[in-house]
């Protein structure tokens, strides 16, 4: 039986300081592939109004207002060419990252912030996209898609370890958050499963930059990935990296 194509794209970070021309070619490419389902790993925004990696909480008004905007726009350049094509619309999924949690994180220690400030106004259901909350996994096509593997506190299991489930569980496995792209096929009873981190999809500047990236920036990867024919955990992969896109 033939299965299903999906795109599977990493980290975006949509940030005010950076262009959005990753997200026009991002969704230049998925309207070409014209895949049966795209999912989004999480960290589509990098939500600079809660960033807790520097000497204090960065929380202002109006970076939470430019938070919003940007990631509006960016989901807004990312549909442009799907919705243009005219034709069968992917269905979208996105599963929260530790980015977007940094709102749910900030809310349970502000509650007053309640309605004026929340994830649902960064506009992902807007677009048409089914939303899954942080260390959710949504499962398609017998993957299991989630951020990443590791605690509540950001930090991620390595995808080869029998900590993250694809050898202990037998379950293929997609993740992002750590920025590196690689695929471990593992033998499992009567089968191969998949670990599989996704790299990312940030602006070609902003690893070297930002105080959440610079350590590790080096060992990032900028890619998309297809997964053709997949059904069952199994599937036809194919990596494709941004610059080919031309971001």
């Amino acid at each position: 039986m033939r299965g299903i194509k999906i795109v599977a794209i990493g980290d975006t970070h949509a940030h005010p300081d950076y262009d959005l021309k990753r997200f026009a070619a991002l969704g230049q490419f998925c309207a070409e592939e014209q895949p049966d389902v795209i999912v989004q790993i999480g960290d589509w925004s990098d939500m600079v109004s809660f960033n807790t990696h520097g000497s204090r909480l960065e929380h202002e008004g109006v970076r939470w207002k430019d938070d919003i905007q940007v990631t509006q726009d960016s989901l807004s350049a990312f549909m442009r060419p799907i919705t243009r094509r005219k034709k069968k619309m992917p269905h979208r999924i996105v599963t929260l990252g530790n980015h977007e949690h940094r709102v749910n994180r900030w809310l349970s220690e502000n509650p007053k912030s309640l309605g004026h400030v929340g994830i649902e106004m960064l506009g992902f259901e807007r677009h048409g996209f089914q939303v899954f909350p942080f260390g959710r996994e949504a499962e398609v096509a017998g993957f299991d898609f989630v951020h990443h593997l590791g605690s509540s506190t950001g930090r991620a299991a390595a995808i080869g370890s029998p900590s993250n489930g694809v050898k202990s569980v037998g379950k293929s496995t997609v993740v992002g958050h750590t920025h590196i792209a690689q695929h471990i096929p593992v033998p499992y009873k009567d089968r191969t499963v998949h670990g599989i981190d996704l790299g990312c999809a940030i602006h070609k500047d902003m690893g070297h930059s930002e105080n959440w990236s610079h350590p590790t920036a080096h060992k990032y990867r900028r890619c998309v990935w297809v997964f053709e024919n997949a059904a069952d955990g199994d599937a036809d992969f194919r990596e494709v990296r941004l610059s080919s896109l031309g971001v």
